[in-house]
């Protein structure tokens, strides 16, 4: 008895070991830049996503279902321009919603091997979302070269004079009986954006009103696998 709970014991170790090692092979790039970075200005943002995975035999990523990242403040003037609803968006795509609420563009890769082996480009196009809940969402219309098309929610987050911006990530289907496709790459560009009302002017985005050197900005990356990443950078500004 004593010896197979020893031998019982060894083989769990093992499993988390194993477990472990794969949770660690798994690696995740993150990038999000404002242009111009001057303090107190209109600016636009950029967000560069890359998600691998080492572990050896590995055919991708793990699935992930989540991106949450944290901004260092700001002013984002949701408010002053058109709004996109979701049902809208999902029923006709981005002919449903006006065009004045598109708020900027990007790409998405994906994989779903060993099923589907080649990369599944996707093309992104987002979106003012309406309230929901009282907060301001952004809406991210994906449109894969393979599968069904989908929509991404984000929802912003204000508190303490920073912004968080928490995407769910639905499941990215292809083909009939292949796994459901895990994120590789995300970029996004939100230009810098006016609207006109009389004689004001009103942009999207305003950078953050102090500049010590650096703004510094953070995104945690959820998995299927229950794993998480959080990724820390920072970029030089200007008073």
């Amino acid at each position: 008895m004593r010896r197979k709970l020893i031998v019982g014991l060894g083989t769990v170790l093992a499993a988390l070991a194993v477990t472990g090692l794969a949770y660690a092979a798994v690696n995740v790039t993150f990038s999000v830049t404002a242009s111009p970075a001057k303090a107190n200005k209109p600016t636009g943002l950029k967000v560069n996503i890359g998600s691998t995975d080492d572990t050896p035999g590995a055919l991708q990523p793990p699935i992930m279902n989540r991106i949450v990242i944290k901004l260092p403040g700001g002013k984002y003037n949701a408010n002053k321009f058109p709004r996109c609803k979701l049902a809208s968006l999902q029923a006709k795509g981005p002919k449903g919603c006006s065009s004045r609420s598109k708020i900027g563009s990007g790409t998405g890769v994906g994989l779903a091997r060993p099923v589907v082996e080649d990369p599944v480009n996707g093309k992104l196009t987002l979106f003012n979302g309406s309230k929901v809940g009282g907060r301001d969402t952004v809406l991210v219309y994906v449109f894969p070269d393979l599968g069904p098309t989908f929509v991404s929610v984000g929802k912003v987050i204000k508190s303490g004079g920073k912004y968080t911006l928490d995407f769910n990530i639905p499941p990215i289907k292809t083909l009939p009986n292949a796994p459901d496709a895990s994120v590789t790459s995300v970029k996004t560009n939100t230009p810098r954006k006016s609207i006109k009302q009389g004689k004001r002017k009103h942009y999207l985005i305003i950078a953050p009103r102090k500049c010590s050197k650096t703004w510094k900005a953070s995104a945690t990356f959820y998995f299927a696998t229950g794993e998480t990443k959080t990724v820390n950078v920072s970029q030089k500004c200007k008073r």
